[in-house]
């Protein structure tokens, strides 16, 4: 529709099937769960979020969809990649990129390299004291998922040792907290007075 014209509205409601539109030479056919073939000699404006095909003699331009603004033809986002390194100028720089948190909705990063092996509330204390976290147990798993993208390949211990093997989480109880094995992605219970490896995230 061209800026500043006018156009009759007919709204029919969500009960109807397939229906066919005809005027101004065009035929629209709506069908019944939302998709649209449109016959015309004229040009043909779509927005959309879902495929689009066209039969066309003419040219096909296509453009970015609209964002949640409804804003059309909005710059796509873009954004690091999990396992990315953050650069200088960063509020995290030299951390790595490890996608949305699970548990906080926000991005999270995660130390270059882990920190040692501790007790549990040790690990906890330390990360305090360097400005990070012990990750939850769901961002643990997401480690885990992503420990062979870009900078992450490499960097964990995967031996499945009984100390070194494994890492922690936050999740403890009175005497146990939640630990992840990177050697295969197995989660357990492990005493809060043994030994695990400490990846710190922010």
């Amino acid at each position: 529709m061209s800026e500043g014209s006018k156009a009759k509205e007919i709204v029919l409601g969500s009960e109807f099937g397939d229906i066919a539109i005809k005027a101004n030479g065009a035929l629209i056919e709506v069908h019944a769960d939302g998709s649209l073939d449109v016959h015309t000699t004229g040009s043909i404006a779509a927005y959309t979020t879902s495929d689009v095909d066209a039969y066309t003699n003419g040219a096909v331009h296509v453009h970015p969809a609209a964002d949640d603004s409804g804003a059309v033809g909005a710059e796509p986002q873009t954004g690091p990649e999990i396992g990315d390194v953050m650069p200088a100028g960063h509020k995290q720089a030299g951390w790595i990129y490890a996608g949305i948190s699970k548990t906080t909705h926000e991005p999270f990063y995660v130390a270059p390299k882990d920190s040692g092996i501790f007790q549990w509330k040790a690990a906890m204390v330390f990360a305090a004291k360097d400005g990070s976290r012990v990750p939850s147990q769901d961002e643990l798993d997401q480690i885990y998922k992503a420990k062979d993208k870009g900078a992450l390949k490499g960097t964990f211990n995967e031996t499945g040792s009984g100390s070194a093997g494994w890492s922690w989480s936050s999740r403890g109880s009175l005497n146990s907290a939640w630990a992840q094995r990177f050697s295969d992605g197995g989660q357990t219970y492990y005493d809060k007075g043994s030994a695990s490896s400490l990846r710190c995230v922010r």
